[in-house]
């Protein structure tokens, strides 16, 4: 592609910042044509977020560009903290990355974003946004995002999210992994609305990307970075079945394919853990409320999976299970002790024998360090010396690979990843006979995905606690479990062995939750619209 065909053109692009001795990202080029698709891919600290920064003319206070920009066929000019002036760009983040500010609609901050692009009055501007959202098939009306960001789900913010971007009729679309942390089925639903879009506005579009699944069904260019430098870069369609550099193909193998794999569990005679006799869980209110009944165990090393998308049920099982909401019926048993008859002191010290693994950026107190952070189980149950609790400490803080961090560091200042990492460790030494882990992956690369699923793996077959997965996707139980139940709308729609669900799905539910993921797994490259083609 030569440089005066380009949209934008970035030269020797280097980032530095005073307190770090290496470049955020150095010596950095890139042209991108009127239509076409480059994809970013890399783990955490790789530089795409700088690199995005750059583009939209927004890098952080102590931090420096190098390099020249030039847009369309205008002059080279230095790389500079402003706004591209002569290009509309369109900035497209995740729900999970929360855009918006809390203490307003969705919808009126939309708006105002899509004014300020287009120039235009924000009723008009709301026009335009509403119109997008009856174009896009599926997308929710424009009435659901009248509410306030934390209102919303986040699988029905995303909508608003792309509809607000595609409404900019932008001529460089930037997306910072807006598909992180939702389902598979509606990531590959948004994706195909993605393509669809480009082809009919013609916008070149720039991916920064945590996983392989999205920019095998982008196509385009892909280039991999790692601290700051390009490692790789090619087409799509070589780069997914020939990678020239080991950390390209460790990138690619970090997702383990779905097969239907009989898996032996490892359930042993131990008494059972859990017991849960005709629970009936309510869902729902009104003249909608219905109710369900479940009956299950969990042994030592045994496992179960929750698996359905967000609002399907899960967490109403899983807090009903747990006795953190109230139960309509049945009985649970967790370690031999009835917690129907439990008063909420008994009930929160029977809780000592479960761990929580969360996704949630929030699950841990920010104000704490990461020492207290994981001593505090040995200190709040049991009664050690300050030694052997460090002992303790600092063996968990090794197994998860962030023994070399200060220990006084606060819990704020640690990335997702190690945060991650972090409630293992808290796990590990307090010893639960049960661990509850909801979307353990979720919001992070494919590098940390394949640590963390290691690391939980690992967990399990020493201390050897039942675990209770929770997810939508399929690869991450079949990853950390071997029995599932499947739900949807509030119901349990299937259940059995995930080797069997995987080869036979016998509802309709399960199949298009498998499907999706399969599908993502195998799709071939779908090629970039032509460069400058617009539709209309």
């Amino acid at each position: 592609m030569s440089e005066t065909k380009a949209l934008i053109a970035v030269e020797g692009l280097t980032v530095s910042r005073k307190s770090n001795a290496r470049p955020l990202l150095e010596d950095f080029s890139l042209a991108i044509a009127p239509g076409e698709t480059v994809s970013l891919l890399g783990e955490a600290g790789s530089g795409k977020d700088t690199l995005l920064q750059a583009l939209v003319g927004s890098l952080p206070r102590g931090e420096e560009a190098s390099g020249t920009l030039k847009i369309r066929d205008g002059s080279a000019d230095k790389i500079a903290k402003r706004p591209r002036e002569g290009l509309r760009i369109a900035y497209l983040a995740g729900p999970y990355a929360k855009p918006l500010s809390p203490l307003a609609s969705v919808v009126s901050q939309l708006s105002r974003v899509i004014a300020r692009k287009l120039n235009v009055p924000v009723p008009a501007a709301r026009a335009e946004f509403t119109l997008e959202l009856e174009r896009l098939k599926g997308a929710p009306p424009v009435a659901r995002f009248e509410k306030y960001p934390g209102e919303l789900d986040p699988e029905i913010l995303a909508w608003g999210l792309f509809a607000a971007c595609f409404a900019q009729t932008p001529d460089l679309l930037i997306a910072d992994d807006p598909l992180l942390g939702l389902g598979p089925a509606q990531s590959r639903a948004l994706s195909q609305i993605l393509i669809a879009e480009q082809k009919r506005l013609g916008f070149a579009l720039l991916y920064a990307a945590t996983g392989t699944d999205i920019i095998k069904r982008l196509g385009g260019r892909l280039i991999v970075l790692r601290n700051g430098r390009v490692v790789e870069e090619g087409p799509i369609a070589r780069l997914a079945t020939d990678q020239a550099h080991a950390y390209t193909r460790t990138l690619f193998k970090a997702m383990p394919p779905l097969v239907a794999k009989p898996v032996q569990a490892r359930t042993g005679r131990s008494e059972p853990v859990l017991q849960v006799h005709g629970l009936e869980f309510r869902h729902g209110v009104g003249a909608t409320a219905a109710k369900e009944s479940v009956t299950f165990e969990l042994r030592r090393g045994a496992s179960l999976a929750l698996i359905g998308e967000e609002g399907s049920g899960r967490h109403s099982l899983m807090r009903a299970v747990l006795g953190l909401d109230r139960m309509q019926g049945g009985r649970v048993i967790l370690d031999a002790v009835d917690i129907g008859i439990l008063t909420s002191p008994m009930m929160a010290r029977l809780r000592r024998l479960v761990a929580f693994i969360s996704g949630a950026d929030d699950a841990l107190d920010p104000r704490m360090t990461l020492w207290d952070t994981v001593a505090e189980p040995l200190r709040a149950h049991v009664r050690l010396p300050r030694s052997v609790i460090a002992d303790y400490r600092e063996s968990a803080l090794k197994r998860v690979g962030l023994a070399s961090l200060p220990g006084r560091r606060p819990i704020a200042m640690l990335s997702p990843f190690d945060k991650r990492r972090l409630q293992v460790a808290r796990a590990m030494v307090g010893a639960p006979l049960l661990a509850v882990i909801d979307e353990p992956l979720r919001g992070l690369d494919a590098f940390a995905q394949s640590v963390m699923r290691d690391l939980l793996r690992e967990f399990r077959e020493q201390e050897g606690p039942a675990f209770l997965v929770i997810t939508s996707d399929f690869t991450v139980a079949q990853a950390l479990a071997e029995d599932a139940m499947v739900f949807h709308d509030k119901r349990i729609v299937e259940r059995g062995a995930i080797a069997d669900l995987l080869k036979t799905p016998k509802d309709v539910r399960t199949k298009r939750l498998i499907e999706a993921v399969s599908a993502s797994q195998q799709e071939q490259k779908i090629p970039s619209p032509p460069p400058g083609e617009r539709a209309g």
